[in-house]
């Protein structure tokens, strides 16, 4: 889940020796064609990779009436995004000038339509402008070569996996250059963990009695590890932090639960970014 940009997808289909299946996740589509094009690099074939969000990843029993665990396959390729077609990009900006896009403006602006009538137009605001611009200037991207398609999934059904990696999205305070950036708030601190405790209930449902769920991040908050109560690090941390106004708390670790996750702080004397792993074994599920 959150598979990009496949790193530890390649990695863990070469220690499975190119066999089984490695099922990679990610929403975007850029990104779904990253991990396609590594895993080509390197080779490996076991690798299938689809957009979806891994919010959405547990496909509902009612959906469908056809319940496989891949989709239709005259629906498995996607008609390329509006916002990454640079077709869709210079038709957009007909009739505008670079002048109209300055940063600091919020205005709309009329542009000509890709519509056939001439006269045609419609309201197209300035951010949407500027962004068609930027991919003027960087050119049509990877998505216009041959093959620039994806396969979208309309998610697995439960317990369909023996393991789950759930590489969450976080603040990345772990990693150095953003250590004391300063752009995080304990607001947006505390959106980062929620967001991740509802794909971790997906994870939980994806994966079949017995199996394994592997959470990790690369952050040093402790709301987005330990407050998720999910030897080569130390310990987790222990306690609990609660906001001055009494309005949030976070529950952390007991002692016991602390040793059974891997914490690496760059506080530690290890030299090392900061990231956390806790590793889960599921167990029978009611209903």
């Amino acid at each position: 889940m959150c598979a990009a940009p496949g790193g530890k997808t390649t990695a863990i289909a070469i220690l499975m020796k190119d066999k089984g299946e490695v099922v990679a996740l990610d929403r975007s589509h850029n990104k779904v064609m990253d991990i396609l094009k590594l895993a080509a690099e390197m080779d490996l074939n076991c690798i299938k990779a689809y957009k979806i969000d891994a919010l959405k990843s547990v496909r509902k029993i009612n959906e469908e009436t056809n319940l496989g665990m891949e989709d239709n396959p005259n629906e498995a390729a996607e008609t390329m995004a509006e916002d990454s077609d640079p077709c869709h990009a210079a038709h957009a900006t007909i009739g505008a000038t670079a002048t109209d896009a300055g940063e600091d403006s919020s205005t709309t602006t009329i542009v000509q339509s890709d519509e056939q009538k001439p006269d045609s137009k419609r309201y197209v605001s300035k951010a949407e402008l500027r962004k068609n611009l930027r991919r003027m200037k960087n050119g049509p991207g990877r998505n216009n070569y041959s093959g620039g398609r994806v396969e979208k999934s309309k998610g697995f059904l439960p317990n369909s996996f023996d393991r789950v990696l759930l590489d969450a999205p976080c603040s990345a305070l772990g990693l150095r250059p953003r250590l004391f950036a300063g752009e995080e708030t304990l607001e947006s601190l505390k959106n980062h963990a929620t967001y991740q405790r509802r794909m971790f209930d997906q994870a939980v449902k994806l994966v079949r009695p017995g199996g394994v769920i592997l959470y990790s991040t690369c952050t040093i908050n402790p709301g987005e590890n330990e407050a998720l109560h999910p030897k080569v690090g130390g310990p987790g941390i222990v306690g609990s932090w609660e906001r001055s106004n009494k309005t949030y708390t976070e529950e952390w670790l007991t002692e016991q639960e602390a040793e059974l996750v891997q914490r690496f702080d760059p506080s530690s004397s290890v030299d090392t970014i900061g990231f956390f792993i806790a590793k889960f074994e599921v167990g029978q599920k009611e209903g």
